[in-house]
């Protein structure tokens, strides 16, 4: 993958769809999107000197908490695309990041915001976000764009019927660089939940959510999806709401993580071939 820094401190990610960033429909799988976007922050951090191996040395660790994607298309394989990046001005402990994504053709097929933060790795706690975004360098203010995301939680309180319960099993290559389960893998688990019938007609048009608690391997979780109603899967744009609970050893239950994702049938964000 090449990448690239323009003067504007906007960094620049070519990439080629591979046969495992798509589903049996040869359309991008959610996951290879949401992959992309960590990948173009840990590569722009990387260039600028403060990527996760820089900061480990320094006892200190990269976290993301919260990412808002809006998908326009998935493109098919094996399509080129163009990813581009940049740091917003910090605001307190949040390190907010833009990412977008164009197909050969320049038609934008995502746009994600989201919210990093650096861990102190003998107290856990964030450290203040200009210590670091003074780092990675950000655009001009006019060329930044809006980074404050809206609430997530109004569709929480409207979501009172359960669809569906699901157990994951976490697998040795779930986790990650920090010991913990990798970010990418609630993704999966939430569309593990739902039935194959559902998956094959519509894919994620909005992805909203949040990491609330670290997991780690032999953590015991419950995905739990939720809607309006039972009729919800039925609709042309389905809302479901998801909750990842952990059952701690004393029996009490503690939420990690929780999401948002609206839906569009295949044929109308999916690309043909």
């Amino acid at each position: 993958m090449n990448m690239r820094i323009t003067d504007e401190n906007k960094a620049i990610l070519d990439y080629s769809l591979t046969c495992g960033d798509v589903d049996g429909h040869s359309t991008t799988r959610l996951g290879a999107y949401e992959n992309l976007v960590q990948e173009a922050a840990g590569l722009h951090a990387t260039m600028r000197g403060i990527g996760i191996y820089d900061l480990q040395k320094e006892n200190r660790t990269w976290v993301i908490a919260r990412s808002r994607m809006e998908i326009f298309h998935y493109d098919m394989w094996p399509h080129d695309l163009t990813v581009t990046t940049w740091a917003q001005d910090s605001t307190g402990f949040n390190c907010p990041r833009h990412v977008e994504a164009c197909n050969a053709q320049g038609e934008k097929l995502f746009e994600c915001e989201t919210k990093w933060a650096v861990i102190d790795f003998s107290t856990g706690r964030p450290l203040k976000a200009t210590l670091i975004s003074e780092r990675l360098m950000t655009p001009p203010a006019e060329l930044q764009g809006v980074s404050k995301l809206p609430p997530l939680g109004d569709e929480d309180a409207a979501s009172q019927t359960i669809l569906f319960r699901y157990a994951p099993q976490i697998r040795y290559l779930d986790t990650d660089l920090n010991r913990h389960v990798n970010n990418l893998t609630y993704f999966n688990w939430c569309l593990d939940a739902l039935p194959d019938s559902f998956r094959d007609a519509y894919k994620p048009s909005l992805v909203d959510v949040r990491w609330i608690k670290q997991c780690y391997r032999h953590d015991n979780l419950t995905v739990i999806a939720r809607a309006a109603d039972a009729a919800e899967l039925e609709k042309d744009e389905p809302g479901l709401w998801f909750d990842i609970i952990r059952t701690e050893d004393s029996g009490a239950t503690t939420k990690v993580f929780d999401a948002w994702m609206t839906w569009k049938r295949r044929e109308v964000i999916c690309a043909q071939a």
